[in-house]
């Protein structure tokens, strides 16, 4: 509480017990699996939250698609019959859609069709990037907001580096499964229009390129299963190495101090290692689809070759534009099969970052209690809690607090002390009794008021990139700068800061890196004292002083 004229001194040792863990679910990697089959949504799930609002942009991009595939298509069958109407001395190809088209005519509008192919394969790519631009960013929102507005417990249930791990490269990973969406809209639309024309010209062709196009789709289902098995086990051995990563930087002296570097960086190798070959084991599946599919493709063509001799269905005109249709029909395919593929391997990233919005959704801090006008008295009434049941951390708790009263709370390392902070701070509820602050339960209370009349200054600092005044504002807009000097006056910090020569706009470091450990620890005690709080819970503020 704020300096008071009257101390008080209480031990409060009844009931506390060692703070047990919370039993989580783990997979291989460590990272936390839900238990709900709600924290798994499906594919279909996953593409329409992803894609909700593209609806215009993704129709847009089949669009131009069918329509640059059908230029190709055109292109390809006119350029055919003018290379054989040179060929053969004649001036003209014949009749195209009931028009008589030259030589010179043709080459005329190939090239207007070739313009016109470029104009919509660049559309396309714009469309494109936009909508993978977009759902990393909404998708990284959206990650972002749904932590940031779920309870301290589900919150705290994070481990170390998993939030960054997940919103800086796994959000990449949604962009490549929307990016999978378009790829195969481009290549499908592209598909469909040369399908189309090729049976116009030569039906029997056609019908064999698509009988062959899906048993190629159907012979490799196998392969792109594997594809999918192997990016799961990638992704996770991933998590996992950026978890241990993470947490051996924030480590720091420590590793000096017990001179574990050997050991720690063997730990990283192996984890890497293991890294190293699930992703080759992933890259070689992928690598294997367009490999494989060539291959079968070229077979596929001798067949149908084959086939158009025996059958002597065709001319030698027609023949030859549709054997470049196929050509390119079953490239359209291989990118379909590559799209897929990428597909798979986005997927087990997008499905974890999609269990952990769940998950914070599942835990949303809803704020909607009464105006707190009082604080004090401030009341334990018979407080008990758990993390795990029937192993009690806080049991029956009673004591009261009143304004002016500089009270110490004390008791040994795992009594229990960290977890009744919280519970005064209203970030965890009792499980038994109650808090009330002038007779109000705080639970009824307006968590965003309460946030204002009661602060804590914890025991270690935590501060953020930026100047002393932002740090000691911490994001608050309604702290002014005199508020911000009062602040570090009280705290004793201002005349160290006035020695800095740009003063309060003196960059603090990363982690606080530019001042020592007591001006941190005084900077802390500043931004709580900034908000004119009517009570300060400090865990152990004279630690670095």
């Amino acid at each position: 509480m704020p300096p008071s004229w009257r101390s008080s001194h209480r031990r409060l040792n009844r009931g506390y017990t060692a703070r047990a863990s919370a039993t989580r679910t783990v997979d291989s990697s460590g990272a936390r699996q839900p238990d709900d089959a709600l924290m798994n949504p499906g594919t279909r799930t996953i593409l329409g939250t992803l894609l909700r609002g593209h609806r215009t942009r993704l129709v847009s991009l089949a669009g131009v698609s069918l329509a640059g595939g059908l230029a190709e298509a055109v292109f390809l069958v006119i350029l055919t019959r003018a290379a054989f109407a040179i060929t053969n001395g004649k001036d003209e190809i014949g009749t195209l859609a009931g028009v008589k088209f030259s030589v010179a005519g043709t080459v005329l509008l190939a090239l207007a069709l070739v313009l016109f192919r470029i104009g919509t394969a660049v559309t396309a790519n714009a469309l494109n990037a936009t909508l993978n631009a977009q759902v990393t960013r909404a998708l990284r929102q959206r990650l972002a907001r749904t932590f940031l507005r779920a309870t301290w417990p589900a919150q705290q249930a994070s481990r170390t580096g998993q939030l960054q791990e997940l919103v800086m490269n796994y959000a990449h990973a949604g962009a490549s499964l929307v990016g999978g969406v378009s790829a195969t809209l481009i290549a499908g639309g592209s598909l469909v229009a040369l399908l189309a024309l090729a049976t116009a010209v030569d039906p029997i062709g056609s019908l064999i390129a698509i009988v062959t196009l899906v048993l190629l789709g159907v012979l490799l289902r196998p392969l792109r299963r594997a594809v999918h098995q192997r990016a799961r086990a990638a992704a996770d051995d991933g998590m996992a190495l950026s978890l241990a990563t993470s947490e051996i930087s924030s480590l720091g002296m420590v590793v000096h101090v017990f001179d574990v570097r050997d050991a720690v960086e063997q730990r990283l190798t192996d984890l890497q290692a293991t890294g190293v070959h699930s992703s080759r084991r992933l890259a070689l599946s992928r690598g294997m689809v367009p490999a494989l599919y060539t291959g079968l493709a070229y077979l596929a063509l001798v067949g149908a070759v084959a086939l158009a001799s025996v059958w002597n269905t065709a001319t030698l005109t027609s023949l030859g534009a549709v054997m470049l249709v196929m050509l390119r029909s079953l490239g359209y395919g291989q990118q379909l099969q590559l799209a897929y593929a990428s597909m798979s391997s986005a997927m087990p990233h997008v499905i974890d970052v999609f269990a952990e919005v769940e998950r914070y959704q599942a835990n949303e801090f809803i704020d909607h209690g009464d105006p707190v006008h009082r604080v004090c008295p401030l009341r334990l009434d018979h407080v008990s809690f758990h993390y795990t049941p029937g192993q009690p951390v806080l049991h029956d708790i009673t004591a009261e607090f009143d304004r002016r009263e500089l009270v110490g709370i004390v008791g040994p390392s795992g009594s229990g002390k960290s977890t009744l902070v919280q519970v005064l701070l209203g970030l965890r509820q009792p499980v038994e009794g109650r808090v009330l602050a002038d007779g109000h339960d705080i639970r009824t209370l307006r968590h965003s008021d309460w946030a204002r009349k009661v602060t804590f200054v914890p025991q270690a600092p935590v501060l953020v990139s930026g100047t002393i005044a932002h740090n000691i504002r911490f994001y608050r807009d309604g702290i002014d700068d005199a508020a911000v000097e009062a602040a570090a006056r009280a705290a004793g910090l201002h005349d160290e800061v006035m020695a800095f020569p740009d003063g309060y706009e003196h960059q603090v470091g990363d982690k606080g890196g530019n001042l020592s450990g007591g001006q941190q620890q005084r900077l802390c005690i500043a931004r709580a004292l900034a908000g004119h709080p009517e009570v300060l819970i400090l865990d152990e503020p004279t630690n670095h002083l």
